[in-house]
């Protein structure tokens, strides 16, 4: 089965270093790897005999991986012309031995340093099949400015094919984040394993097709490296002679007055992704509106507070139909409301209950103002916020997340003893031992208000079909949902995709993750080349 872990900056720096210290794979040979996989993808998807090439070279070492490619651009039969943006003088080794080689070869190089070369510059560019960047690498830590945003908004507004090296210049490997101005890229081919730049947003979306190349890496270098893409799990077999009890007991406490959406999507999602019984705990004025949709769902009238959010006076209750009908799985929050009250019960819910229990919506705010109470827990909880969920739950500014998602979200889910599922472009789902994953399905037609919800249920239904270690369960949820809501997307376009839609994808999502896992990989996942 498919396996791609990917790193952070100093995970790839480090090893480089070991590579070259106790292996004595040196720096030039990888240059010369990389440059391979590079001759490589543009031979198989354009040809290279007679086609015209630009190569775009900085004047670091990813500056050098362009430079061994335009070499075997021009070995191959490619019409080449070199440009480098920078101070030839300060390139280091390798590169400077790649520049050196070129000058050598006699291929036409252009420094760009003036505005007659610049409009060389977009001259070639106008004549170019392709364009190969590789102006700054994975280290980028400042705003692109000067010389160095002309051109590559000159790259962008050429509208050519353009191959980006390891990853799209101006893009942090870290974060994602464009420094100031970034490559659009066609393709992009990186080295070693996937950076988080590659695979989170915007970067993603910057790089294209992703291929990864491994170079000659001894995969024993990235042992430590403990973040993967979330790739498909096979569900257990759904048995033959099974009833609804054999595919989960679920309860779900959620919902208020004038909270309708959140009650009934989280507890007919699960039902619609596999799961076998569904309970709703929920203000009791809510369950007349929601139980003539989903007719299929349990419903466990609940007192009220004044507001019309679920009385505290229900906790004995909730904590009894728990026990006394072997609930497997508890969600708490969605659409609870803010009601000082309310906020109490979920605290205490999360203290009390046993069961793996998923905390959304403002059960996140609830569990925010006393963290011990998930702390504390035997069975960790699976948290699942938005980023300005996740800005209360930690108390960082969403700018300050953005700046180290992955590692932030990794220490958080390690301080909380708990799953976190930040949701976005590319959820992130770190365990509690630190172990990370980074989801590949989804779209923006998802960003709608109810979508967490059906997210809830769908955790639960995996854990409920058979994925019986929690951390399966929570990012098969992820991707499973994700996967529904491309679905919708593709039959009915991005813009109109409604929560709705979403679940009622979801049982041809888990069918492809059942029986074609296959298709997710081959749709979702960077090629290897």
């Amino acid at each position: 089965m498919y396996v791609m872990k990917v790193c952070s900056v100093d995970e790839i720096r480090k090893a480089d270093s070991i590579a070259s210290e106790v292996y004595d794979i040196d720096n030039l040979l990888l240059m010369e790897e990389a440059a391979s996989a590079l001759y490589t993808l543009i031979v198989r998807e354009f040809g290279v005999s007679g086609r015209k090439f630009v190569v775009v070279a900085g004047v670091g070492n990813n500056g050098g991986d362009a430079l061994a490619a335009a070499r075997r651009l021009y070995a191959g039969g490619g019409l080449v012309k070199v440009f480098i943006v920078g101070d030839p003088s300060k390139y280091p080794e390798p590169a400077r031995k790649n520049y050196e080689l070129v000058v050598k070869l006699g291929l036409p190089l252009t420094t760009i340093s003036s505005e007659s070369s610049l409009k060389e510059f977009k001259e070639a560019l106008n004549e170019a099949d392709v364009v190969l960047v590789g102006i700054f690498g994975v280290g980028l830590s400042r705003e692109v400015t000067g010389i160095y945003k002309e051109v590559i908004n000159e790259i962008n507004n050429s509208s050519k094919t353009v191959v980006s090296v390891d990853i799209p210049s101006g893009i942090g490997g870290n974060d994602g984040r464009i420094y100031g101005a970034a490559v659009k890229s066609t393709y992009t081919v990186t080295f070693g394993l996937p950076k988080y730049g590659n695979i989170l947003y915007p970067g993603y979306h910057y790089c294209g097709k992703l291929y990864v190349s491994r170079l000659s890496y001894p995969p024993q270098l990235f042992n430590e490296v403990n973040v993967w893409l979330n790739t498909p799990l096979k569900p257990p077999e759904r048995v033959r002679w099974g009833h609804k009890g054999t595919f989960g007991k679920f309860l779900a406490v959620s919902g208020s007055k004038y909270y309708y959406g959140a009650p009934y999507y989280v507890s007919y999602a699960f039902l619609k992704a596999g799961g076998g019984y569904s309970r709703l705990a929920t203000a009791k004025s809510v369950v007349p509106y929601i139980a003539s949709k989903a007719s299929e769902v349990v419903y466990i009238p609940l007192e009220e507070t004044p507001e019309g959010s679920i009385s505290k006076n229900n906790y004995d209750l909730i904590v009894k139909i728990v026990e006394d009908y072997e609930i497997d799985v508890v969600a708490v929050g969605p659409g609870t409301s803010l009601n000082p009250e309310t906020q109490e019960l979920i605290r205490e819910l999360v203290k009390t209950i046993e069961k793996p229990v998923i905390i959304d919506g403002d059960g996140i705010t609830a569990i925010s103002k006393d963290l011990t109470c998930v702390k504390l827990r035997k069975t960790p909880a699976v948290i699942t916020p938005h980023l300005g969920e996740f800005s209360r739950l930690t108390g960082l500014e969403i700018s300050k997340v953005l700046e180290d998602p992955i590692n932030i979200v990794k220490e958080t889910a390690k301080d909380l003893n708990s799953y976190i599922v930040l949701k976005g472009a590319h959820t992130i789902v770190a365990y509690p031992d630190g172990q990370t994953y980074i989801n590949m399905t989804g779209n923006p037609g998802m960003a709608k208000a109810g979508s967490g919800d059906v997210l809830t249920g769908t955790i639960a239904a995996m854990y409920g079909i058979g994925y019986r270690r929690l951390g399966d369960a929570v990012r098969m949820g992820v991707l499973v949902h994700g996967l529904a809501g491309d679905l919708a997307a593709e039959e009915l376009g991005e813009d109109g995709v409604t929560p709705e839609d979403i679940m009622n994808y979801l049982p041809k999502a888990v069918k492809i993750l059942r029986d074609d896992p296959e298709y997710i990989i081959e749709k979702y996942m960077p090629k290897e080349i």
